[in-house]
């Protein structure tokens, strides 16, 4: 069978981690299910020692790459930099300029049959749902000040994003250079490094990127969809036509990664589930084995 050229690339890092492998089979699954594999391919960057169990389809691109975390002494201890700076360089800039747009994104995430078509003139922002606390906000607007950048109060753009190439791969690079000066501006004693949901060292990728792209405002935040992608797999609502990209949340409300687990969904038949709901649409791209989706959508790989 022919394969299209695909308008959409969604890029993601795999860790040589047994749980992110897991998480990224919910993507794979549900980018099968939402028909996105007919118009998107994945870019999959993972560590070298998954490539024989990662699965070789077409639409899904592979690139070995080793952490980014354990090259750099600033990011010693800090795997999440790899799920940015391991999706730029000479291994994938080049590679990524084939697509009209590129999503960035976690592999715990789960993709709808609205993304299979969506278009967009403007970057599209996730939800970074670190922003709410004042401690936050009166720390990030310092930090912004601090080292020359103007802030334009818009918070909480800092996760998944999808934007063209030529946006997206500078964007990439600066938001590594503001997790370095992140890093630098907390210090070594851990006494300093915060706590969540205040200002809080363990999510300076996602300050990152809100400081990436309040910076160039012009082009990321002006006229950017925002809090579009990251949907939170938590909410019982039904998935409206807005519902592109669904992010597995930490807390422990269905659906959640640590209700997973915990055993909470063993006992759950997938085909119970109102898959028009998006916790239920999670559990049951989680619960339905892979060869049944195939077979379902007559996936032909």
């Amino acid at each position: 069978m022919a394969v299209k050229e695909k308008r959409l690339g969604i890029m993601t890092y795999l860790d040589n981690n047994e749980r992110m492998v897991e998480e990224f089979g919910w993507l794979h699954k549900s980018w099968i299910h939402s028909g996105c594999w007919q118009t998107a391919d994945l870019v999959v960057v993972h560590h070298p020692a998954l490539t024989a169990i990662l699965p070789k389809e077409p639409g899904i691109i592979l690139i070995p790459q080793m952490p980014f975390s354990e090259q750099d002494e600033d990011f010693n201890g800090y795997p999440y930099i790899n799920s940015i700076a391991c999706l730029s360089g000479p291994h994938i800039d080049s590679l990524i300029q084939r697509y009209a747009m590129v999503m960035r994104t976690d592999a715990d995430v789960f993709l709808t049959a609205h993304l299979a078509n969506f278009e967009t003139l403007y970057p599209v922002h996730g939800r970074g749902n670190y922003y709410f606390m004042a401690d936050f906000r009166e720390k990030m607007l310092d930090f912004c000040k601090r080292h020359g950048v103007k802030h334009h109060h818009r918070f909480g753009c800092g996760h998944s994003i999808m934007a063209s190439p030529a946006l997206m791969i500078p964007f990439l690079q600066r938001q590594v250079y503001w997790a370095r000066e992140l890093v630098k501006d907390f210090g070594t004693d851990t006494a300093n490094w915060g706590a969540w949901p205040g200002w809080y060292r363990g999510v300076i990728s996602m300050y990152a990127a809100e400081i990436a792209a309040n910076e160039r405002w012009h082009e990321f935040l002006q006229n950017g969809r925002e809090r579009i992608l990251d949907m939170e797999s938590s909410q019982s609502g039904f998935i409206d036509s807005l519902t592109l990209h669904i992010h597995a949340t930490q807390q422990r409300v269905p659906f959640a990664k640590i209700c997973l687990r915990e055993g909470a969904y063993d006992n759950i038949d997938p085909d119970t589930l109102d898959t028009r709901r998006i916790d239920h649409y999670c559990q049951w791209i989680v619960l339905t084995p892979l060869d049944d989706i195939k077979k379902m959508h007559r996936y032909p790989w």
